[in-house]
């Protein structure tokens, strides 16, 4: 895992070494353990990267890596997990490796079959590969982009990096945001990360399971190489059987991500995912020991605490700790920590969103005590509906086209069983959902009525224009949003419907919207302290197989996530395996707006950058935020903390971007 960049100038002009060197030491803090760069004899090609060392930690998995012949040379940010399998069958047809890296894995397997092997990777990664002989550039992001590729191409400069703010060290870079999709982000549009959009107007994002080729004197060409929907597989008819797959699948891909010539930890939530990743640990080690290259260290379990919050599972993770056997590390998160630190965790989040301290204190934790690999649990809830709104769209399927009463009362009881006790909001009537679900079969009549010739015209006629642009200034937005355009293919859009409604909102959530949003999120709050995150559910077969599966394996019995229980009987503590709760890992945001950001609040919604603002209505956002806190409206107060948010993010990039070019 580490930091990469590059700069091709397509005029032919020579690469400034000092501008490369600015380019890649700004992503430091994602490799710290070395650096290097590659300037191409033929001039206007660079390549940087910063390292963190996890697979092969000898002076021979430094970065920028050559192939053996000196063909091609690659940056490359993540892991391959079967980097050995693969090693293995290269060598066989004749290939000859120097290192023990997973990098030069990914050069010999370019070389023998092109683009085509990324179908053969096992990992998450971003890599950009230069020919030097025929000078084409090849730049890939995983299937799922769990690690980040952003891009710039203009007329005569093509650029890339891991993250978006380090483009703000090149000469002629106009670090402008994009403020239309600013104002949509602060008025609540969250889900970015599936598009090619990025808050600096310049700034693409290579989408997961995309690819980048570009020739000398040629544009970018970026092809589609990943689609989930392409590698559904048959499943078995009987659940326990689906079970007993799940659990090879599930261990396997455990087994792989335990490979690590460095110590490896968790960030144990004490939820049914993260605990299901340690616990599977502590059996593959209690095993056979679980083949080659696997870590030997790995019984750091590192648990954030919210004392006095509903956000607090400490008493979960404990029961996990104690079963698995190991002696975890509980850092309560501190709000003043937060205040401390407050513009670098903005500049190095680089996102509007929610204030995710805890995560960010966490992972800065692990690297201090020396960890630089955590295995995490993400992906679990998007791929077997983990999050409250599921059983809600697998409600539709129980009543439509023909209704299923017992499936009904099923799925009723696990959404009650959700919440806390007492605090389960009403379950959706049959009613309810059965206008949810004639709804688009409404919306479809209507247009096809409205189709018709002489209808819209005679309608327009009587009541003017078909829509009326909303005024911004009449809210708390000066200028009317911009949401990105939607990143599916309609194909995709047809397809996925195949899947059933609680499928088709799944696919959804795990390719497009908020996991995309998350994997995001976390990358940049482990990697900012040079914290890698593996994650076992993300591994493509779990994916696809997971995918295969019918809703009752998924939501089923009174559960949630009904396939994983079952195949984790014996490996978790029961009452981890049978807790119906869903918390996640949320920050009381709430709490710290009314005590700890409280003076934070109030100067920057008085300032004059926040009241004389281009994009929102400033002095009205005071006003809402003076009376929020008279009447102590906490929900209210939320709303504007992205506002405060998107205005210190504009300031720091600005001052960054003056301190680097000078």
């Amino acid at each position: 895992m580490c930091g990469i960049a590059g700069i091709w100038n397509l005029d032919g002009a020579p690469v400034i070494p000092a501008e490369l060197d600015r380019f890649t030491d700004s992503l430091a803090h994602r490799g710290p353990d070395g650096r290097g760069t590659y300037l191409d004899p033929q001039g206007g090609f660079g390549l940087g990267h910063r390292r963190l060392a996890i697979l092969d930690l000898s002076p021979g998995g430094h970065q920028p890596m050559s192939s053996a012949d000196g063909r091609y040379w690659i940056s490359f940010n993540g892991e391959i997990y079967n980097f050995i399998e693969l090693r293995g069958e290269l060598e066989a047809k004749g290939h000859r490796f120097r290192t023990d890296s997973d990098t030069e894995v990914i050069l010999a397997a370019y070389a023998e079959w092109g683009s085509d092997c990324q179908l053969r990777f096992n990992g998450m990664w971003g890599f950009a590969i230069w020919d030097q002989q025929e000078r084409t550039l090849f730049v890939s992001r995983d299937r799922f982009g769990v690690k980040p590729l952003h891009y710039v191409w203009e007329d005569r400069r093509f650029a890339f990096a891991s993250e978006m703010k380090a483009f703000l060290c090149l000469e002629d870079f106009a670090a402008e945001f994009d403020l239309p999709l600013l104002a949509y982000v602060v008025d609540g549009g969250v889900h970015i990360e599936g598009t090619e959009s990025c808050l600096l107007h310049q700034v693409k994002r290579l989408r997961g399971g995309h690819c980048l080729f570009l020739r000398q004197g040629g544009e970018p060409r970026i092809n589609r190489w990943w689609n989930t929907l392409d590698h559904l597989e048959t499943v078995p008819r009987r659940f326990a059987d689906q079970v007993g797959r799940y659990h090879e699948l599930f261990f396997d891909a455990c087994r792989l991500r335990m490979r690590s010539d460095v110590p490896i930890g968790t960030a144990l939530s004490g939820g049914l995912d993260s605990s299901s990743v340690l616990c599977a640990m502590a059996q593959i080690k209690a095993g056979t020991g679980g083949g080659e290259r696997l870590a030997s260290a790995w019984q750091r379990a590192f648990v954030a605490t919210y004392p006095g919050t509903p956000q607090d599972e400490r008493a979960y993770a404990e029961q996990v700790a104690d079963f698995v056997g190991i002696a975890p590390s509980y850092h309560t998160i501190d709000p003043a920590q937060g205040v401390a630190n407050l513009d670098n965790f903005l500049f190095q989040f680089e996102e509007i969103q929610d204030f995710h301290l805890g995560p960010w204190l966490v992972y800065r934790e692990m690297s201090r005590s020396g960890i630089k690999v955590s295995m995490d649990g993400h992906g679990g809830d998007e791929t077997l509906a983990g999050y409250h709104h599921y059983p809600r769209a697998a409600l539709r399927e129980a009543v439509w086209p023909w209704p299923n009463l017992r499936r009904w009362a099923d799925l009723q009881t696990t959404l009650q069983e959700m919440y806390p006790a007492g605090a389960a909001p009403p379950a959706p009537s049959l009613a309810n959902v059965l206008g949810a679900e004639l709804t688009p079969l409404r919306r479809r009549l209507r247009q096809r009525v409205l189709s018709l010739p002489l209808v819209r015209p005679a309608l327009k006629s009587v009541f003017g224009a078909w829509r009326t642009p909303p005024d911004p200034a009449t809210g708390w937005l000066r200028i009317s949003t911009c949401p990105p355009p939607a990143p599916e293919l309609p194909a995709d859009r047809r397809r996925a419907g195949q899947l059933g409604a609680l499928g088709e909102r799944l696919y959804r959530d795990f390719h497009l919207t908020i996991l995309p949003t998350i994997l995001r999120n976390f990358d940049r709050l482990s990697m900012a302290h040079g914290v890698e995150i593996r994650a076992p559910f993300m591994d493509w077969r779990l994916v696809c197989y997971a995918f295969s599966l019918p809703s009752a394996s998924k939501l089923g019995g009174g559960y949630t996530k009904r396939i994983l229980r079952e195949a984790m009987k014996g490996v978790l503590p029961e009452p981890i395996r049978t807790r119906r709760s869903k918390i996640g890992f949320a920050t009381p945001i709430e709490h710290w707006l009314r005590d700890e950001l409280r003076p934070i609040v109030l100067d920057s919604v008085h300032s004059r950058p926040f009241l004389e603002s281009a994009v929102w209505n400033g002095p009205a956002l005071r006003d809402m935020v003076i009376a929020a806190y008279a009447a102590g409206d906490m929900n209210r107060l939320q709303l504007v903390w992205r506002y405060l948010q998107a205005m210190r993010l504009m300031e720091l990039f600005a001052s960054r971007r003056s301190s680097q070019v000078q």
